[in-house]
Formats: C-alpha cells, sequence, structure tokens
C-alpha cells in the first residue's frame, strides 16, 4: 500500500484499501490466503507524519495439538511516525527517515513486520484443545481414547508404590 504525500493537507487524513498478500515474506504467505483489508489514519504536522495502521483478514492454521485446520481473525494496530530530513537520523529506532523529496510512503514493510510480530508461536483451534491420542491416533476433542493401557514391566512396581 502506497499513500501519495505530495499534496496532503495539514491535519488528519484516513485512507482505506483492500491489498494483496503479497507484501507478506515467503514464509508467512501460506497462513494469510486472503486479501487484508488496511486502515491507515495520517496526521500531518508540519513535514512529519504520524500514521496509525489497522490490519484485518482471516488467516489459516493447522491446530498444533489436533492437527484440524481452523480459521483466525487478524486485527492488527500499529503508530509509526517518519520525520522528513535531508540528513539520515539514527537517533531513534522507532522513526523512520524520508527524504525531502518523497512523494508517497510504501507501507509494505511495516505491513509485514505487523504480520511477523503478531503470527502465533503456538497455533491451537481453542485454548483447551486435548489434541490426539499418541497411541491410537483418536482425537480426544471428539472421542474418548481406545488404547488400553500398555503392559508394564513388573521391576519398576516398586517405584510405582511411592508414588501412591
Amino acid at each position: 500500500m502506497k499513500i501519495s504525500i505530495q499534496n496532503l493537507k495539514q491535519g488528519l487524513s484516513n485512507f482505506s484499501e483492500k491489498v494483496s498478500p503479497d507484501f507478506i515474506d515467503e514464509k508467512y504467505r501460506k497462513y494469510y490466503p486472503e486479501d487484508f483489508f488496511v486502515n491507515a489514519t495520517l496526521d500531518k504536522i508540519e513535514h512529519d507524519f504520524r500514521i496509525k495502521l489497522h490490519l484485518s483478514s482471516k488467516a489459516r492454521f493447522v491446530c498444533d495439538r489436533c492437527l484440524k485446520e481452523f480459521d483466525a481473525v487478524i486485527d492488527i494496530d500499529q503508530e509509526q511516525i517518519y520525520k522528513t530530513s535531508s540528513a539520515e537520523q539514527d537517533t531513534d529506532q522507532d522513526i523512520i527517515s524520508l527524504s525531502v523529496d518523497a512523494i508517497e510512503i510504501d507501507f509494505s514493510d511495516i505491513m509485514n513486520e505487523m504480520i511477523i510480530l503478531n503470527h502465533p508461536i503456538k497455533m491451537l483451534c481453542r485454548e483447551n484443545c486435548k489434541g490426539i491420542c499418541a497411541g491410537c491416533g483418536t482425537d480426544l476433542n471428539e472421542n474418548e481414547c481406545q488404547c488400553h493401557e500398555a503392559a508394564t514391566d513388573p521391576r519398576w512396581d516398586e517405584l510405582r508404590k511411592l508414588i501412591k
């Protein structure tokens, strides 16, 4: 998503756009097959910009416990400051420098970063997902396990008595 800042007036400006997931890093793109709805609010103060971005879409994940596909709603907010200057400023990592002759701002990198930082580490279809049985492969969310308790080694019986 690119926004022209060439003739932008001072104050708040709102932009909305539907964006394909092509901006997402290749490693994560398979999880986000649908288009993103992007809302951007730009606050122009002199030659600087404060931008609030909101991304929303649906993601498709596979549960780490039960191995079923599920959809998740994605809603991410991010705020970013752009300063116009003739020299590179390395003083603050949270501020992005724009050249004086910049005519547009490209949000692709920021949106990609938003997706990566909010990508779940553990994908669960629901918080209390029981998963699948390691023995028989039954989905424990739908059925009870059909495994029978495995035969134990009698040499461990004395230690088991200590647990009880």
